[in-house]
């Protein structure tokens, strides 16, 4: 009686089993903010938005063509994949670096499409918690960071700068980005 109840239940397990070949996977993590290390600031291109969820991204991972790949210039000395921090709110939104240095928001697809690869980064792990976000845009060897300029809302000091790649060398705070949870509104206990 006891093997017949196993081969039972070992049976019924596989009824309610899923099948990931079936597209069941999410595209997308789960939202999280993206912070600076040194100083806690949400890295946001809707900073405007009353919305917090615009506050936050969600990340899509990319498999780049040859032809795509080739333009980063340093995907041999950092090869740790590429991916795309997308709005939670709109699939083809991402965070781009726009022409004047600045972050702004940029279709995903026809970045992708136009091979200008302002959307897209590598994340560069580091042995703290905190990592290096690397932009593929001109030689591929620029990090997310802030600067200090008393001529610039605080919120906007984001920009690139030059990645470290020595893996003996310190990283300094304004160098470094922490992926925090969800910037949310809190719910009355």
């Amino acid at each position: 009686m006891r093997k017949i109840l196993l081969s039972f239940l070992f049976a019924i397990s596989f009824a309610f089993a899923e099948n990931p070949g079936e597209g069941d996977l999410q595209d997308f993590t789960q939202i999280f903010s993206l912070r600076s290390l040194e100083n806690g600031i949400v890295l946001s291109v809707f900073r405007d938005s009353t919305e917090l969820l615009h506050q936050n991204w969600r990340l899509r991972e990319l498999v780049l063509t040859a032809q795509l790949r080739a333009k980063d210039k340093m995907a041999d000395k950092a090869p740790f994949g590429y991916v795309q921090f997308v709005t939670p709110t709109q699939d083809d939104t991402c965070m781009a670096i726009l022409p004047s240095g600045f972050f702004g928001a940029k279709s995903c697809s026809r970045d992708l499409e136009e091979g200008a690869l302002e959307t897209v980064f590598s994340i560069m792990p580091t042995t703290t918690s905190a990592v290096q976000i690397r932009s593929v845009v001109l030689n591929s060897n620029e990090c997310i960071g802030t600067f200090f300029n008393p001529n610039v809302p605080i919120e906007k000091r984001f920009g690139l700068k030059r990645c470290t790649f020595d893996p003996f060398s310190v990283i300094l705070p304004e160098d470094l980005m922490i992926i925090t949870p969800p910037l949310l509104k809190a719910n009355v206990l």
